[in-house]
């Protein structure tokens, strides 16, 4: 079985051959079909000092694809991830404050997704989590834990790759 989170299983293209019961890569494919789509974010966002980390926006990343306008959360650091989905790091960024990502070299906004996504090592969330906090947890939530995730964009126009460092979430915990 692979550790696909819940949010994506039903857009996540898996690459059986490079993932395994640790890590999944694979595209994302709108319930249309479509491989491209636009992206929405809050990585240019700025911390504030005076206010705690836990109501600070976290990172989100909202994609909708062009041709049916399905929208989808390709990750919210509020909510997925370790930090979010078992600590509560932070909060849900509100929709209208994202914007919209264009390809630095030809200004395009659509894009390919790429993922790469790392599970929560299960013995561990079973032990951690799901002992402590039986209530709140059952084993196959491990799968929402993850430690890390890495999205690759592809330009549609000009094939231009971007990995923005801002994406890629890490469980320090």
């Amino acid at each position: 079985i692979f550790p696909i989170p819940t949010h994506l299983k039903n857009i996540l293209q898996l690459d059986e051959n490079k993932s395994n019961k640790e890590e999944v890569a694979g595209k994302i494919v709108c319930s249309c079909g479509c491989k491209k789509f636009h992206i929405y974010h809050n990585i240019n966002r700025e911390y504030d000092q005076s206010i705690p980390y836990s109501e600070q926006d976290g990172l989100k990343v909202l994609i909708k694809c062009p041709e049916c306008e399905n929208s989808y959360i390709l990750f919210d650091e509020a909510t997925q991830g370790y930090n979010g989905f078992v600590c509560h790091d932070c909060k849900t960024a509100n929709d209208e404050n994202l914007e919209i990502l264009k390809c630095e070299s030809c200004g395009a906004h659509s894009f390919k997704i790429d993922v790469d996504i790392e599970a929560e090592d299960y013995e561990q969330f079973i032990e951690e989590c799901v002992e402590e906090f039986p209530e709140d947890f059952s084993p196959e939530d491990y799968i929402d834990a993850f430690n890390w995730i890495v999205i690759s964009l592809t330009c549609d126009k000009c094939d231009e790759m971007i990995i923005l460092p801002s994406i890629r979430f890490c469980n320090e915990n």
